[in-house]
């Protein structure tokens, strides 16, 4: 049971990146209810179980059995396995072949995925390039060089054939995810010119999933052109809103101490879903101040609760108390549930003391019954004796 557990956990692994790649859940549907043959479930037990040879070994099996129903994903499996085994040359070359005997398979994507990790791993920047940005224009064809016929009685020389170029397949096409993929490594070694094509790809309205992911390698970058991109992605009206809101988070978690001043001056331009996740970054970051100034100044009650409910996350008590005394009947329930969150036991006593309204009241000793800190405890203990 237990291996089977953790060859299903690997082969869902599997899957799930496959359909974020783009594969629809129905093809996926169909591949898992193809029959499946024994060797194949042998292999796949032994790769649950990390034991590369004895998988490497039934692999080989299936791919030479032109009766395996599977041979296109055996062929991933093989790649797979011999990469983890340490044969990166096989495992390039398995993909290869991969792409050639099966152009139209889903195993497609994941190995050619695969192959970027292996580039990676053994420094191949001219493959991740390569991935990255279309090759140039090949050079015209030269002249054609007459040649002489052999002489009588003499064998022409035969030329050695062209090695398979096993890096590269005979097409260029990889799609987005494999070009972030790519540049996300790069961004390491050569960020400067990487940045740029990221951008290129963030405003690719038509792919959002790569896009957010390009975002978010950009909003990791100390490079100032890298950060300006992220803002022109959250203020652009025609880029995807899922682009955007990305953009928003990856700036808040990852722009260094500048990065709440720029969710500021995004937060009067942008529409409501920003704006929630703007309060939310802020939040994050711990910025009371911004938050104190959001819930002074925003009309909408919507956005205002979550301003609040940033101050909580904050931890900033004090300012919530602060708030509370000059808010509305109905506006102070939400700095309640703020305190909540802030664990601000002693300004709940505060409020559990002096307020008259029983509602308010009974909000605020139900939060303090859920803190259950060693101060709230104490005071509804008081608050049980005097009745």
């Amino acid at each position: 049971m237990h291996r089977q557990m953790r060859r299903t956990i690997r082969l869902v692994m599997v899957v799930a990146l496959a359909l974020g790649w783009g594969a629809s859940a129905d093809a996926w549907g169909a591949e898992v209810r193809a029959p499946e043959s024994k060797r194949m479930g042998r292999a796949k037990d032994y790769i649950a179980d990390e034991q590369w040879p004895r998988a490497i070994e039934e692999l080989r099996l299936a791919v030479a059995d032109a009766k395996e129903p599977r041979r296109d994903e055996a062929l991933y499996w093989l790649a797979h396995s011999l990469n983890q085994s340490g044969d990166q040359a096989s495992s390039v070359e398995t993909i290869g072949r991969l792409e050639r005997d099966f152009p139209a398979s889903m195993w497609i994507k994941p190995a050619r995925s695969l192959r970027i990790e292996i580039a990676v791993r053994l420094n191949r920047s001219d493959v991740l390039w390569w991935t990255a940005l279309p090759p140039p224009a090949p050079p015209a064809p030269p002249a054609p060089i007459k040649v002489k016929p052999p002489a009588a009685g003499r064998a022409p020389k035969v030329l050695p054939p062209r090695p398979l170029p096993i890096w590269y397949p005979d097409k260029y096409d990889p799609d987005a995810d494999l070009r972030v993929q790519a540049l996300g490594a790069l961004m390491k070694i050569d960020a400067e010119r990487a940045v740029p094509i990221l951008g290129q790809i963030a405003f690719e309205s038509e792919h959002p999933g790569p896009a957010a992911r390009a975002v978010f390698m950009l909003a990791q970058s100390s490079l100032p052109q890298a950060r300006e991109t992220v803002m022109q992605v959250a203020r652009a009206q025609t880029a995807p809103e899922i682009v955007r809101v990305a953009a928003v988070r990856d700036l808040g978690r990852f722009g260094g101490p500048d990065a709440s001043k720029d969710l500021l001056s995004l937060y009067t331009t942008v529409n409501e879903p920003l704006k929630i996740q703007i309060v939310k970054s802020l939040g994050e970051r711990a910025e009371t101040l911004a938050l104190v100034r959001i819930v002074e100044s925003e009309k909408d009650g919507t956005l205002r609760f979550s301003a609040i409910a940033g101050l909580g996350q904050a931890g900033g008590a004090m300012q919530l108390a602060r708030l509370y005394k000059s808010a509305s009947p109905q506006g102070k329930r939400p700095i309640i549930i703020g305190l909540f969150s802030a664990r601000a036991d002693g300004e709940l006593i505060g409020i559990a003391e002096a307020e008259r309204d029983i509602e308010l009241r009974g909000e605020a000793l139900e939060r303090l019954r859920l803190l259950g800190t060693p101060k709230a405890k104490e005071y509804l203990q008081k608050v049980s004796e005097k009745r």
